[in-house]
């Protein structure tokens, strides 16, 4: 999340987040920014961009060498990610995993339109002396994977975890789009299996009510209208919420049961006997549902799972707007 700091008062503002389909971008657009400066954007390898998915053919959106010859295969998404472009990335894999030298100087030729040659091209571009340049036995050794996405959910970086541990070379980038004063900024960010990362990284939240384990609490949250967790290790969720934030309260069994926005304003109580293990925060504009929203319709409406058993989630802006849509369409 980006701010603007504002000095006098020792404060700060949330600048304001907002996707690629609302300033009139589609996937497209983002892979030829993405195909005219990859070396910009993926920072980690220079990377060379040889070709571009074609209309209505199975093909990765970006294929690029580094000055390895390693192959990397570039899977676009103007929404989240979610497991299924995973394994579209990992079925490009397979088709373009053992392509030789030709038939990616063929595929360079197709996205370049002219008759120049890979290893001329890769020579010139990484410069590199004649002793130092590729044989064409030295393209596509190897296979790097990528997601570029405006966010990612719990079962794709569990995903992307287990296959690394696996040895398998695949990582995600998550993009933001920011909008300040009618101007519109990206930011790039590759994705580091950093335990908690997602959770700092956005502004829509899912908080598990404890309804399984003490009723009391889910009553509490809907009475005093409050985003709440309980006993060390599950409480300091709470204080990663910034003010503005938006918190669903999710009951497990139910479902979504009330939303708000985060006041900014960390606070403690005691609990169950303890002193301070209540973390809470108060939730401004707080609306309680006629009925829950089901896991089931959440997943439907979004097509992606969500890991409603741990304490608080990450939800990305694009599901937070298809299910404030539905909130307010059927459920209040």
């Amino acid at each position: 999340m980006l701010y603007k700091l504002n000095p006098n008062k020792q404060d700060y503002t949330k600048v304001k987040r907002v996707t690629l389909a609302e300033i009139g971008w589609k996937e497209l657009d983002l892979q030829r920014l993405m195909s005219s400066h990859i070396q910009d954007f993926i920072y980690s390898n220079d990377l060379l961009t040889i070709f571009n998915e074609r209309p209505r053919q199975e093909e990765p959106d970006i294929l690029a060498i580094d000055r390895n010859g390693d192959l990397y295969i570039l899977e676009l998404k103007r929404w989240s990610s979610d497991r299924e472009n995973l394994l579209q990335v990992l079925r490009y894999g397979q088709l373009y995993g053992s392509s030789n030298y030709d038939e990616l100087n063929e595929l360079f030729q197709k996205y370049s339109k002219s008759n120049a040659e890979l290893l001329e091209i890769h020579k010139q571009y990484f410069d590199l002396p004649d002793d130092k340049a590729l044989r064409k036995s030295d393209f596509n050794m190897h296979q790097h994977f990528l997601i570029v996405t405006n966010g990612l959910d719990q079962n794709t970086v569990d995903a992307i975890r287990y296959w690394k541990n696996n040895g398998l070379s695949i990582d995600a980038i998550i993009y933001w789009v920011f909008e300040i004063n009618g101007e519109h900024y990206i930011e790039f960010n590759m994705y580091s299996p950093i335990e908690g990362y997602l959770e700092y990284e956005g502004n829509n939240y899912v908080l598990n009510t404890n309804y399984s384990n003490n009723k009391i609490h889910t009553d509490d949250m809907i009475n005093e209208q409050k985003a709440a967790a309980y006993y060390p290790g599950w409480r300091e969720k709470i204080g990663k919420l910034q003010r503005g934030d938006t918190v669903f309260l999710y009951k497990s069994g139910y479902g979504i049961i009330a939303y708000g926005t985060a006041d900014g304003k960390l606070e403690k109580k005691d609990c169950d006997g303890y002193k301070d293990y209540e973390y809470y925060m108060h939730l401004d504009d707080f609306t309680v549902l006629k009925k829950p929203l089901s896991a089931s319709k959440m997943k439907e409406l979004t097509k992606q799972g969500f890991p409603f058993r741990t304490t608080m989630f990450y939800m990305s802006e694009e599901c937070k707007e298809i299910i404030m849509k539905e909130i307010k369409k059927n459920y209040l």
